[in-house]
């Protein structure tokens, strides 16, 4: 994307994607109905592939998180990769080089449920070599900043 005017208006979205048109627009001074057109059409190209709340787990009862790492064959990585979506402590998964290919980021109530999410769920799936990293707390909280 080398167009200036989306770049900025991406700026703004990754800081606070609740911003209306219209506020967008004065902070860029531009019309809201300019700011409404770009932001559609980088929807529309995928370039803004959504919006996301960002949580306070705790709050929500999660005490734990973990980054996961393990390997996995490569004739069963496709679909183990594709069943770990099904799992809702599942917040994220990565494809990585190294030792392990897959790293993922679960969280759960406590150290309880995490270790059971890891033996009873992941390690089924013909995950091997896993490494379990706690988080004690997370540097930066906010995407895009």
């Amino acid at each position: 994307m080398d167009d200036e005017l989306d770049k900025e208006i991406l700026q703004l979205l990754r800081k606070n994607a609740k911003l209306t048109y219209e506020e967008i627009g004065q902070i860029l001074n531009r019309s809201p109905s300019t700011v409404r057109d770009r932001i559609k059409k980088m929807e529309e190209t995928r370039t803004i592939l959504g919006y996301s709340a960002i949580l306070d787990h705790e709050r929500l009862g999660i005490f734990s998180d973990a980054i996961v790492c393990a390997d996995i064959e490569p004739d069963k990585a496709s679909s183990a990769i594709s069943a770990l979506f099904s799992i809702e402590n599942i917040a994220e998964i990565l494809n990585v080089t190294g030792e392990r290919r897959v790293m993922m980021r679960v969280r759960a109530r406590n150290n309880r449920e995490l270790s059971e999410i890891i033996e009873r769920k992941v390690r089924p799936m013909g995950f091997n070599n896993v490494e379990t990293i706690i988080v004690l707390k997370p540097i930066v909280r906010y995407p895009g900043l």
